[in-house]
């Protein structure tokens, strides 16, 4: 007698997914680093004025809708250079002024686990 005939369900088995080669890891978040990315000034522009940390997505590959890359990859924008960012798009607002974000957010995330101010 099967166990669909005897009235009893079976129990499905857990699927570890970190064994798989494209599996995700659960994001980095870290306050501190965060807090320590908006004591530096604006990456754009400059300003200290209203220092907000930008999460880069088009690094790791799983940003998109809703979803924030780790902590460590960010970097400091002042409010407006944040707000032309998300209105212009990431990719262009980056190729237009010619920087590279990744290479800073390295920087700052070196920085910060080495506790070296950049």
């Amino acid at each position: 007698m099967t166990l669909a005939l005897s009235g009893e369900m079976a129990k499905r088995k857990r699927i570890d997914y970190s064994k798989f080669a494209l599996a995700k890891s659960p994001p980095i978040r870290s306050p501190k680093h965060l807090a320590y990315v908006r004591t530096f000034r604006c990456c754009v522009c400059g300003t200290d004025d209203t220092i907000e940390a930008h999460h880069l997505t088009h690094v790791k590959g799983n940003g998109g809708m809703s979803l924030k890359n780790d902590d460590k990859y960010t970097v400091p924008l002042c409010r407006e250079n944040h707000f032309l960012l998300h209105w212009t798009g990431e990719k262009t607002y980056w190729t237009e002024r010619n920087l590279d974000p990744k290479l800073y957010a390295a920087l700052l995330w070196d920085s910060f686990n080495k506790g070296k101010r950049v």
